[in-house]
């Protein structure tokens, strides 16, 4: 069965008609709920994971490499629930992560930019306060998904329905959703089951590498996975050892390629001292 993976501007506009959609399809609901569980599995602060998906990576706030290791696990819990189908997602960034996979129906809600007049406040000045917020929560969009992911969230060529709430209510935007998903277009190939079994593969062996190798790259393709991570030259044949071990004892790898890429930047600094 198909997929619906959600993304909005506004988490509460975007959980309720994600909710909705999941209860007219009858299919699951998945959202943050799933934090706790990714928290308890590896050993981690829920408040991290909220802040690796909320957060940029600043100073006081959360590291980049802590940042990467939640959402490496994050990805990896909401992989396997995808593989389950009948799933609406929404909340979890899986829009920015699920490639290739033309059985998940990809939707960006944009919700309204209106706002309550009251007081002294005229229309005008409310509208351009508005649009003050609506932008500023955009271009936060933009450069968290862009650093996280390479992804710019905010591109409508991203997804395959955009739905502005500013023109239709919730309520027709779920029928839209609803409508759309069950198009011949979303429903699940061979083709497509396999790159979600792939990436699913690939997020499992990602994670188990993570805390070891903060830098690492998985692919899957069926069971032969292909890693890459930073090194120097030294490094290559213990590093390469280090991560047969742990990738050869995920479930569902039958062959694993290490590709060692030479850090120029500490080998720079080696040849300083």
């Amino acid at each position: 069965m198909s997929i619906v993976v959600i993304s909005s501007d506004s988490y509460r506009r975007g959980r309720k008609i994600g909710e909705k959609s999941a209860q007219a399809l009858g299919y699951r609901y998945l959202d943050r709920e799933i934090l706790p569980a990714v928290a308890n599995r590896y050993g981690i602060e829920e408040a991290k994971l909220i802040m690796a998906l909320d957060e940029t990576p600043s100073f006081m706030g959360i590291s980049t490499k802590l940042r990467d290791r939640c959402l490496a696990y994050i990805q990896e819990a909401v992989l396997g629930e995808l593989l389950q189908d009948q799933v609406v997602c929404h909340g979890l960034s899986a829009h920015l992560y699920v490639h290739g996979v033309s059985h998940v129906l990809k939707v960006r809600i944009l919700a309204s930019s209106g706002g309550r007049v009251g007081g002294k406040v005229s229309p005008a000045d409310v509208s351009r306060r508005s649009r003050k917020k609506a932008k500023n929560r955009e271009k936060f969009a933009r450069r968290w998904s862009l650093d996280a992911f390479k992804v710019d969230e905010t591109d409508p060529s991203h997804y395959d329905l955009v739905i502005n709430l500013g023109q239709i209510d919730a309520d027709e935007a779920v029928r839209i959703i609803t409508d759309t998903v069950d198009h011949r277009r979303f429903k699940p190939m061979t083709y497509s089951l396999k790159c979600l079994q792939d990436w699913e593969l690939g997020s499992r062996v990602r994670a188990a590498l993570m805390e070891q190798f903060p830098d690492v790259r998985v692919e899957a393709d069926g069971g032969k996975v292909v890693v890459e991570t930073g090194g120097l030259k030294r490094e290559k044949q213990k590093k390469t050892a280090a991560v047969k071990a742990l990738a050869e004892k995920i479930p569902g790898v039958k062959e694993v390629q290490v590709h060692i890429i030479n850090d120029i930047f500490r080998q720079a600094v080696e040849s300083f001292r």
